[in-house]
C-alpha cells in the first residue's frame, strides 16, 4: 500500500487513490474461488492476463484522463483472477520447499523492484523501466497460463470434505499477520515526518532482507517451529509500534520502527503463507480454503477501514491511536499464543511442516516412514503399539515367529530404543 507497494508512476497519475481499486481487486479475487472450483478458474487465467496486457498497453497509450479510468476498472478484475489462480497453484502444486523459497522470491522481488524504483526513473526516458519490465512480466504470464490452459487436466480440485475444528484456529492468526504487516505498518511508516522517505524505505528494505535471513537460517538450518517465527515476527511488530511511539520525541528512531516492520513483514509473511499452504494441501478441503480466503479478505478491507478512519484525525493523534491499537493487538495475540501453539501443534498437519512435501498417510505411519521403516515393519510396529506381543502378531500376519521378532529388532535398532516401554513413550502422541 501507498510508497511501500510497486506501483507504475503513470498508473498512480491516472488513478489517484489507489484503495478504490484495491478493494475491487480484493472483492473480485475473493469471489472467484467461491463462486468456481480451481479446474476452471486456473486455466481460464489465460483470458485474464490477455484482457489485462491489453488494457495496459491502452492505458500507456491514452495516458491520464477518464477513458483510462475506465479501462483500469476493466482490469483491475482480471489482475485480481491472475492472482487468485497463481496463490490457488502455490498452494494446491507446490511441495513444501518449494513453497517456503517461492515465498521468499514472492516477498524480495517486490521490495527490490520498489527500492530501486526512484533510481530507475529518469525524464529522459520516454518510457518508464518498471512499466517495460511489466510488459515482459506480462508476456511471461501470457505463455505460462496458456501452457496451463492446454493441460487443465493437471490441475488439482478441492474437495467437499471438512477440515479438523482445530485448523480453524489459523484464522485470526492469519487475521493478525496480514492487518498489522501489510496495512498498518505501512500505513504507520507513510505518516512518519522529519524524515527523508529515502531513508525511511532503505532501513525498511535492509529489515526485509534481514529477516529473509532469518528465515533461512533458523527455519532451513535450524528447522525453528512455524509458531515460534510468527511470535519473532509480532516481537518486531510490537518493538516497531513502541519505538514509533517514541518518536514523537525523538524523530530519528523512526528508522529503528522502519528496520522493525521490515523484519516483521517478512518473516510473518513467508510464514502464515506457509503455514495456510500445506494445510490446505494437506486437507483438500475446499471449506477450509474459501474459509481462508474470505477471512484474508476481510483483514484487508477492515484493516484499510481502519485506517482511513484513524487517518482523518489530526496527524500524531492519528499516529499515536495506529500504535495503541495495534500493540494491543499484539497483545491480545501473546496472551492468546500458547492457545494457538496447542491448535496448531496438536493436529497431525504439523508434521508435514518439517517434510518435504505434504503426506497423505496417518500421522503415526508419516512418523514412522520418517524413521525409514519398511512397511512390513510399519504394519508390525502398529501391532506392537496396540499391545500384542510377537507370538500374536506371529499368528495374525501367518509368518513364523522368528521373522517378526526380527522386524522388531530392525524397527528398535531403526528407533534408536531398547524396549516396548521407550517405543510407547516415544510414539504416543503420534497414535490415534
Amino acid at each position: 500500500m501507498g510508497n511501500f507497494a510497486l506501483k507504475v508512476s503513470l498508473f498512480e497519475e491516472i488513478v489517484g487513490d489507489t484503495s478504490f481499486y484495491f478493494i475491487v481487486m480484493l472483492i473480485s479475487g475473493s469471489l472467484i474461488p467461491i463462486l468456481f472450483d480451481g479446474k476452471i478458474f486456473v486455466p481460464a487465467s489465460f483470458y485474464s492476463v490477455i484482457v489485462t496486457l491489453v488494457c495496459f498497453i491502452s492505458v500507456m497509450l491514452l495516458g491520464p484522463g477518464l477513458p483510462s479510468r475506465i479501462i483500469m476498472l476493466i482490469a483491475v478484475p482480471c489482475i485480481g483472477h491472475i492472482l487468485i489462480s497463481h496463490v490457488y497453484a502455490f498452494f494446491m502444486v507446490l511441495n513444501n520447499s518449494e513453497k517456503l523459497y517461492s515465498m521468499i522470491l514472492v516477498v524480495l522481488l517486490p521490495k527490490v523492484l520498489m527500492y530501486i524504483k526512484p533510481k530507475l526513473s529518469s525524464s529522459e526516458l520516454i518510457l518508464h523501466p518498471i512499466s517495460i519490465l511489466i510488459f515482459f512480466i506480462m508476456l511471461a504470464l501470457v505463455f505460462s497460463t496458456y501452457y496451463i490452459k492446454t493441460h487443465a487436466d493437471t490441475v488439482p480440485s478441492l474437495e467437499k470434505v471438512k477440515a479438523p475444528k482445530k485448523a480453524y484456529s489459523l484464522m485470526p492468526v492469519i487475521y493478525i499477520v496480514f492487518a498489522l504487516n501489510d496495512v498498518i505498518a505501512p500505513s504507520v511508516l507513510e505518516q512518519m515526518s522529519g524524515l527523508a522517505r529515502s531513508q525511511i524505505e532503505t532501513y525498511y528494505f535492509i529489515g526485509i532482507l534481514v529477516g529473509l535471513a532469518v528465515i533461512l537460517l533458523l527455519q532451513s538450518r535450524f528447522s525453528i517451529n512455524i509458531c515460534t517465527m510468527l511470535n519473532i515476527s509480532i516481537a518486531f511488530l510490537a518493538l516497531g509500534f513502541v519505538v514509533d511511539i517514541v518518536r514523537m520525541q525523538y524523530p530519528d528512531v523512526g528508522l529503528v520502527s522502519a528496520f522493525c516492520f521490515g523484519v516483521a513483514y517478512s518473516i510473518g509473511i513467508v510464514n502464515i503463507y506457509y503455514l495456510a499452504g500445506f494445510m490446505i494441501k494437506k486437507f483438500r478441503s475446499i471449506i477450509f480454503y474459501r474459509t481462508a480466503f474470505l477471512i484474508s479478505s476481510l483483514c484487508y478491507l477492515l484493516s484499510l477501514l481502519f485506517v482511513k478512519v484513524t487517518g482523518q484525525s489530526e496527524m500524531v493523534v492519528s499516529s499515536i491511536l495506529m500504535a495503541f491499537i495495534s500493540i494491543c493487538i499484539i497483545i491480545l495475540f501473546f496472551i492468546l499464543s500458547p492457545f494457538f501453539i496447542k491448535m496448531l501443534y496438536s493436529g497431525e498437519w504439523i508434521d508435514d511442516s518439517y517434510r518435504g512435501d505434504i503426506s497423505q498417510y496417518s500421522r503415526l505411519e508419516s512418523k514412522l516412514k520418517d524413521y525409514k521403516l519398511t512397511p512390513a515393519e510399519i504394519e508390525v510396529c502398529i501391532l506392537l503399539l496396540d499391545g500384542y506381543t510377537l507370538r500374536q502378531i506371529s499368528g495374525m500376519q501367518s509368518k513364523a515367529y522368528a521373522t517378526i521378532n526380527t522386524y522388531c529388532t530392525s524397527i528398535y535398532r531403526k528407533l534408536n530404543i531398547n524396549s516396548r516401554t521407550e517405543l510407547f513413550l516415544l510414539l504416543q502422541e503420534y497414535k490415534e
